[in-house]
């Protein structure tokens, strides 16, 4: 075996090593608020395999639980049967709570359906998208509300929309940064108390939980975070943990301890990157 060989293996071992090593899954904080409220830890908008994601299931709920978050909802586009596979497997085990949901995905629209049990129709308006979750019991939230998603929310979709994703991992890029910032405005203008909501987006790269969402729950259920989210109790986080939504509740979400931030991701991602260049050096090798 050529030098090359034995740096590639090493390489692929190393990784290996460092990614057991930091393979820890926190204990969730039992956290509540001064008036008795449970503050948990959530991602509304994920996507799963078979589907648009990358991760089975069972393996996104073991990284859910490893980024410390106590709910997530399955959120792949225009389809909801595997989060229904997913709450089901749920129930055989502890761990975070998952909910059934789906990304509408309509031509100048995206919704995260949460709470919902059948496919949402997305060959309609966002007003009709919104309703028809409603009467399935769920809640809905405008997904990476940007500028090119705008035109089609007016403001009777506006007014009973649940929800809109305040902190998304787009908020890194300036542009996107002042797009959100501007809906925020434009939507708490017509509903000072909707929902904030902070979403990971994951298919393939970034974490789950990246940008998350606090919601005060008066029950540790999926039905008392639904209840939560469409009372507009919740706070949107970014990664580098800023807080936006009421001010009210931010001050209690602070209060509480604030943004509890995930395990440290660099040397999970120095196990990656290892693990592929070694592989990739083996292959090429070979």
């Amino acid at each position: 075996m050529s030098l090359a060989h034995e740096l590639s293996a090493v390489l692929v071992l190393a990784g290996l090593l460092i990614g057991s090593w930091n393979e820890s899954i926190p204990v969730p904080a039992a956290r509540r608020s001064a008036a008795g409220e449970w503050i948990l830890a959530g991602d509304f908008h994920v996507h799963a395999f078979p589907g648009d994601g990358a991760l089975p299931p069972w393996a996104l709920r073991h990284e859910a639980a490893r980024a410390g978050l106590d709910v997530f909802t399955i959120s792949n586009h225009n389809r909801v049967s595997t989060g229904r596979i997913a709450r089901w497997m749920s129930r055989l085990s502890d761990g975070p709570i998952v909910i059934v949901g789906q990304e509408v995905t309509a031509r100048g629209f995206h919704v995260i359906a949460a709470g919902i049990e059948e496919r949402v129709s997305w060959e309609t308006s966002p007003a009709a998208v919104v309703r028809a979750v409603h009467e399935q019991g769920g809640i809905a939230i405008a997904a990476h509300p940007v500028r090119r998603f705008w035109p089609a929310w007016n403001d009777e979709a506006l007014g009973i929309l649940d929800g809109y994703e305040r902190a998304h991992p787009v908020i890194d890029i300036e542009k996107a940064r002042a797009d959100l910032a501007s809906f925020d405005g434009r939507i708490r203008a017509l509903r000072p108390d909707i929902a904030a909501i902070g979403s990971s987006d994951f298919h393939w790269t970034g974490s789950i939980g990246w940008c998350r969402t606090y919601v005060l729950a008066r029950e540790r259920t999926a039905a008392g975070v639904v209840e939560a989210v469409r009372a507009g109790r919740t706070v949107a986080a970014d990664r580098r943990g800023h807080l936006y939504g009421d001010p009210a509740l931010v001050n209690a979400v602070e209060a509480a301890g604030g943004f509890i931030p995930p395990p440290a991701e660099r040397l999970r991602w120095l196990s990656v990157g290892f693990v592929w260049f070694g592989l990739l050096g083996l292959v090429v090798l070979a």
